[in-house]
């Protein structure tokens, strides 16, 4: 009887123990995903190798997948940060762009739109030391579109929309009359502006013109006296 309350009581704890593993293990599964989904690429790289070595996981690509990405991923956040910090916008954009496909809750995903608008900024900046009136409005144009762009990406700022304001004024200011359109879609205009079609018309002044007037000389009408009677 002891024998087998023994036995019983044994298998009990063998099957706690082996549940408890496979509980534990589950666990750093999912550890080794909320690392990885929250940019702790380092700790997630090695809690999936860690995984990966386990007889359950080998069988499983997503595990040998993972361990890649993490690494891939480290590279991808250093050499945004490097290229960020040279003031290269467009390669630290690019890599930033892999990273966030890679893991759309990646940290520094709300860098995007402010690489984006120190792409305008950078333009609007660079605008006034370019050679004609034509390559300056180009420039601040092609800020807008980033600053547009920017807004877009999810930037909350009050002050961008003053900005947009000053490159369209500096735009006028280059005396350039490029009908084109800035961008496919223009800011709502203020419905107190008058429309074109309803401004009331006002008369051009008239302009001097170029023939010269005909002068006719007329000759003199001379009076005839009449004679005197005695």
């Amino acid at each position: 009887m002891k024998t087998m309350r023994f036995f019983l009581m044994l298998g009990i704890v063998s099957l706690s123990i082996s549940a408890f593993g496979q509980t534990s293990r589950a666990y750093l599964l999912q550890e080794a995903d909320d690392y990885f989904k929250a940019g702790r690429y380092w700790d997630a790289f090695f809690r999936y190798r860690e995984c990966a070595k386990l007889p359950e996981f080998q069988s499983e690509s997503k595990i040998s997948d993972q361990v890649t990405n993490s690494s891939h991923a480290m590279y991808l956040t250093q050499k945004f940060k490097d290229y960020y910090g040279m003031r290269k916008y467009e390669p630290a954009k690019t890599n930033l762009i892999e990273l966030i496909s890679m893991n759309p809750d990646d940290p520094n995903k709300g860098e995007l739109p402010k690489i984006t608008l120190a792409q305008g900024a950078e333009l609007q900046r660079l605008a006034w030391r370019q050679n004609t009136p034509k390559a300056t409005a180009d420039m601040l144009k092609r800020a807008i579109m980033f600053y547009h762009q920017a807004i877009r990406e999810g930037l909350m700022d009050d002050g961008i929309a003053m900005t947009i304001r000053q490159c369209e004024a500096s735009i006028k200011d280059t005396g350039v009359t490029d009908a084109g359109p800035i961008l496919a879609t223009q800011p709502v205009q203020s419905s107190t502006t008058p429309s074109a079609q309803s401004a009331v018309p006002v008369a051009s002044p008239r302009k001097p013109s170029t023939v010269p007037p005909t002068v006719i000389i007329l000759p003199n009408e001379q009076g005839t006296s009449t004679p005197k009677q005695n």
